[in-house]
């Protein structure tokens, strides 16, 4: 009997071609989740610096226009097209406007989002990861808070006397 092995480095190719192709689309979803994740990342970010700063100059504690800053970040946030990358995800905003000194850091803005592990779905099935982007920034007093604090470590009043020959300067309130 004469042993034909015709054909077996056709095999060989196909097996360890598929094997290649695979992991060459492994590798290049993984760094397609990375460049989201950074973006997505990088929009949170952006949101949340926008939503920190925005303030309406009013004396209340309410003065920095919460509402608002939350709509400004939205749009700052939806300015950069993340469906391009196939993420479909809101922001959301964690603000509490009396919260406590430890309560406070948690202040800020986060998305929520999954990707497909894998895009045969061969290798790990049609595992999705499970991603979130936070920037927890804290949320800046408003003008008016930052000036009444002032007055009240200067006079002990909440409101400062305009009769009073004094500049009020606080860098970070």
């Amino acid at each position: 009997m004469k042993n034909n092995q015709a054909g077996q480095s056709t095999i060989e190719f196909i097996f360890s071609f598929i094997f290649a192709v695979s992991l060459i689309l492994l590798v290049f979803n993984t760094s397609l989740n990375y460049a989201s994740g950074y973006v997505t990342h990088y929009a949170t970010y952006m949101a949340s610096r926008v939503f920190m700063t925005q303030d309406s100059n009013d004396n209340g504690w309410d003065a920095g226009d919460r509402g608002g800053a939350a709509t400004k970040a939205q749009a700052a946030f939806g300015a950069f097209k993340l469906d391009v990358f196939g993420i479909k995800t809101d922001l959301e905003i964690n603000d509490e406007p009396n919260v406590s000194a430890g309560e406070y850091l948690m202040v800020g803005a986060y998305a929520k989002f999954s990707r497909k592990m894998d895009i045969v779905g061969q290798i790990t099935g049609q595992t999705k990861l499970d991603l979130i982007s936070e920037s927890f920034l804290g949320r800046e007093p408003a003008r008016g808070v930052c000036a009444s604090r002032v007055c009240k470590a200067m006079t002990d009043s909440p409101t400062c006397d305009p009769s009073l020959d004094i500049t009020l300067y606080d860098d970070g309130c």
